[in-house]
């Protein structure tokens, strides 16, 4: 694993075989990029799969933009020894996105691939399925806001995670706690909502919170909830790891597999300011809206596990 010390944007991975013997120990290996360190950067979403390379060739690997400050070149699967000749990683440090006193961010209007159009289906709660996503920048955050479409059958009284961080200090979490309750969970405390269920055909769900004052808010299809006062001062600790499907601060296998998430997930953003009202309106509508600058959708880096689909929307 190669740690760039800080967040890149990588353009893409320059591979040279060994040129001496054993060629073919390469075929089949992965390069991963992401910001997740653990397990070697193994967990961590891939840019591309090495398919065979002859004797001391020199292969580039189009790694499309992808963001993360680690780098890993693996053979999953395989207890064997992994033999290179040189590795290059050509990129340039991730810029954040300028904003004026953390409000207005600039808009831009530039397109990339991710999930753009597309939706992730989560088929089976008996099994443990999850997405790891990777975001454009560390969770260092005084206030955000969070956006996501939701579509799931009726849950009755289940607990339900819908979104899920944790580092080794701290954690950002939303539930659907029961039939018409929603919690926010961060730093160590927790706050209720009473708000319209989950539809099967679809929910748009926001939260928006702040350090300052502590108004934590959510919204559901454009329609905000009353505002809560909720960890004042409390600032959310970086390094962590996001999940989708999977509550990771379960403690026991049948909580985990109770609040595992089932249905579909998309349009998933995530900013490290408070929206303003319109700009909600505006998400919820997919009129003109500030690209997300912790999460979009549209060039999202993620891995799933276990029994998740990317269908179209």
């Amino acid at each position: 694993m190669v740690d760039l010390i800080s967040a890149f944007q990588v353009s893409a991975v320059v591979v040279t075989n060994r040129g001496d013997c054993c060629e073919s120990r390469i075929k089949g290996a992965e390069i991963l990029i992401g910001d997740l360190p653990e397990k070697g950067g193994t967990m961590n979403p891939r840019c591309a799969t090495i398919s065979s390379m002859d004797l001391g060739e020199t292969v580039t690997f189009n790694c499309a933009r992808m963001q993360g400050q680690y780098v890993t070149i693996t053979i999953p699967g395989r207890r064997e020894f992994l033999s290179l000749c040189e590795v290059q990683v050509l990129g340039h440090p991730w810029l954040h996105i300028v904003h004026d006193g953390g409000r207005n961010p600039v808009r831009d209007s530039e397109t990339d691939l991710g999930l753009q159009g597309r939706a992730l289906s989560f088929l089976n709660e008996s099994k443990p399925s999850f997405v790891i996503i990777s975001p454009l920048q560390p969770l260092n955050l005084m206030e955000f806001t969070l956006c996501m479409r939701v579509a799931a059958e009726y849950l009755g009284e289940r607990k339900v995670i819908l979104f899920s961080y944790r580092s080794s200090s701290d954690e950002l979490r939303i539930l659907r706690e029961s039939s018409g309750h929603f919690g926010l969970h961060m730093g160590g405390q927790s706050v209720m909502f009473a708000l319209p269920d989950l539809s099967p055909f679809g929910s748009h769900v926001c939260v928006t919170w702040e350090s300052t004052f502590g108004l934590a808010t959510f919204w559901i299809n454009g329609k905000r909830s009353i505002r809560k006062i909720y960890n004042v001062g409390h600032i959310l600790q970086p390094g962590g790891t996001v999940m989708l499907g999977q509550d990771q601060s379960a403690e026991t296998v049948s909580e985990k597999q109770n609040r595992r998430f089932v249905g579909e997930i998309t349009d998933l953003y995530m900013w490290d300011y408070v929206l303003q009202p319109l700009d909600v309106e505006n998400v919820f509508q997919m009129h003109d809206f500030p690209r997300g600058n912790i999460f979009d959708w549209n060039i999202l880096s993620y891995k799933i596990k276990g029994d998740v689909r990317v269908l179209p929307k």
